[in-house]
């Protein structure tokens, strides 16, 4: 593509990105079907900028910061998702001495805390689900009074940290699929989401992983501080926790088993100590494994939808779908040389076995796409925003089958034919002339 086309074609895709969003950010209240129309129109601007980007070879980092962060300041005044009043209130009860994993909001202890928006609060009745190192950052965003923005901003940080690392280690023009994607850029500066917390230290830990070794030197101190990093993901995430397998196992088949105790131990270490605040010698109810949320709440699922469909008693639990993905996992560890492969492919294996996947949930894959330009991962990216007609179907979050479709279709069949091609199984490509 010659240069003058380059630079129409940035400009372009800056002008429907910036444009976008701009038109998105007065449109989240998402429970209204208007205002969600007016949301998806200004969804598919972004989506036809990030697309037409993915055209571009090179791009001057003026333009791809520029464009990357102005989105992002666009969206942060927008209406966030629900899960953000949960974030707020299990920090603000931290502040006057009270434990989110023991009290559940409705509980009667804190009705005096009550604030304007406690009703929005999702799963009233369930108590904290997040990790604890979570549950320290809210409690240390609600040290000044609680604001949806500075929450925001603490996401935002992240986001763009992810932004940095890849553009250093791959390029502008691939980390596009990160930066100017629009379901991250909603997610996180929109949304109110705080995934990009746990994304950053598992991103920086996969660089030091898959970094080649230098002659003569071991490698155990870089795994040492990249197991640390996953396991601070892990401590802000419980789905990180397979990927700390990974350098555990690599250092089993070097024949090191006292590094590979070390690895997990320190792994397991940020989630021991931020267990510290909120656990006793006697109870540690980190998880709400009792509650009817965690035992077999649905949300577009995939692969749980279809055995559902064979065999309707799976739709009662959960946890069954755990054990496939295990199967996976030890699949993946045996095959895979680096933790970028084993990371992308356990983020497909964890979306497609999910009982509960939420749009947001699709940006845990996308940074490990970005080497491979993942055709599956880039569908999805504008696919995905049909998770939001959920929304208008309460109690039941059921999605028709033409719309659950349209979401995994993209996702599964694009992740498909990118796989096909890295072992050079693609069929020719009939568009480009063939030179004699």
């Amino acid at each position: 593509m010659p240069p003058v086309r380059h630079h129409h074609l940035w400009r372009l895709c800056a002008l429907l990105l910036v444009g976008g969003a701009a038109w998105m950010a007065p449109h989240g209240q998402l429970s209204d079907w208007p205002t969600l129309q007016a949301f998806w129109l200004a969804v598919a601007v972004m989506g036809l900028g990030f697309a037409l980007s993915w055209r571009l070879k090179v791009l001057p980092a003026a333009w791809f910061w520029g464009v990357a962060i102005a989105t992002r300041l666009l969206l942060l005044p927008m209406e966030p998702g629900d899960d953000v009043w949960r974030y707020l209130w299990e920090g603000t009860i931290q502040q006057h001495g009270f434990n989110p994993y023991e009290l559940a909001p409705d509980a009667g202890a804190l009705q005096g805390l009550r604030t304007p928006w406690w009703g929005q609060i999702n799963h009233p009745a369930v108590t904290a689900i997040y990790p604890p190192l979570t549950q320290l950052g809210f409690r240390l965003l609600t040290l000044v009074p609680a604001q949806v923005l500075l929450f925001k901003l603490a996401f935002l940080a992240c986001d763009l940290g992810i932004c940095a690392l890849l553009s250093r280690r791959f390029g502008s023009a691939s980390a596009l699929l990160w930066a100017w994607n629009p379901l991250v850029i909603y997610s996180f500066s929109g949304g109110a989401h705080y995934d990009s917390w746990f994304l950053l230290p598992l991103v920086a830990a996969w660089f030091l992983l898959d970094r080649p070794a230098e002659p003569g030197s071991a490698p155990d101190g870089r795994w040492a501080l990249a197991a640390l990093l996953i396991g601070v993901s892990v401590a802000i995430k419980w789905v990180s926790l397979p990927l700390l397998a990974y350098p555990c196992w690599r250092a089993l088949r070097r024949g090191r088993r006292l590094l590979a105790l070390a690895l997990a131990l320190l792994g397991l270490l940020p989630l021991g100590l931020g267990s510290l605040a909120y656990c006793d010698s006697i109870r540690c109810p980190l998880i709400p494994t009792g509650s009817a949320f965690v035992a077999h709440a649905r949300s577009s699922e995939f692969v749980p939808h279809l055995l559902a469909g064979l065999w309707p008693a799976s739709a009662g639990s959960n946890a069954i779908h755990l054990l496939p993905l295990l199967v996976v996992v030890a699949v993946l560890l045996g095959r895979c040389r680096r933790f970028g492969g084993f990371a992308q492919a356990y983020w497909f294996a964890l979306l497609a076995f999910s009982p509960i996947v939420h749009l947001w949930y699709f940006s845990w894959i996308v940074p490990f796409a970005v080497p491979t330009a993942n055709w599956g991962v880039r569908l999805v990216s504008l696919s995905g925003f049909i998770y939001f007609v959920l929304l208008h179907r309460n109690p039941h979050w059921n999605l028709l089958e033409i719309e659950r479709a349209l979401i995994w279709i993209p996702f599964v069949a694009g992740f498909a034919i990118t796989q096909l091609r890295s072992f050079g199984l693609q069929p020719p490509d009939l568009s480009t002339p063939s030179v004699p």
